[in-house]
C-alpha cells in the first residue's frame, strides 16, 4: 500500500485504501499522510524525451489505390444489376401475362 493513499479509519483504527473500512464500513477516515509526511515521489527528474511521431492522418498511397479499385468493381457489379433488372422488366411489359 501506497502511504500517500493510506487512510486511517476514525472509528476502529484500521489502516486501508478503500473509500469505506473494510472491518467497520465506516466513511470517516483521515489520510495517514497527515501525521506522517511522504518523501517526494522523484528525486531525479527523468531526461526529457522526444516526442512520439504522430501518425498521418493521410492513407497511403497503396491505399488509396486499393480503395479506388473497389469502388470501380463496386460501381460495375451496381450498373450490372440495373442493366439486368431494366431487362427484366422490360421483357415482363412485353407480354404482361406470360412471364418465364
Amino acid at each position: 500500500m501506497q502511504l500517500r493513499l493510506a487512510r486511517l479509519c476514525l472509528d476502529c483504527e484500521e489502516i486501508h485504501d478503500a473509500q469505506q473500512c473494510p472491518t467497520c464500513a465506516s466513511e470517516s477516515f483521515a489520510f495517514l499522510t497527515r501525521w506522517v509526511p511522504a518523501p517526494e515521489r522523484r528525486s531525479n527528474t527523468r531526461p526529457a524525451q522526444r516526442p512520439a511521431p504522430t501518425p498521418s492522418r493521410l492513407p497511403s498511397r497503396g491505399k488509396v489505390v486499393g480503395f479506388g479499385v473497389v469502388g470501380l468493381g463496386l460501381l460495375g457489379v451496381m450498373q450490372w444489376i440495373a442493366k439486368g433488372r431494366d431487362a427484366i422488366e422490360r421483357a415482363a411489359m412485353k407480354n404482361p401475362g406470360e412471364l418465364k
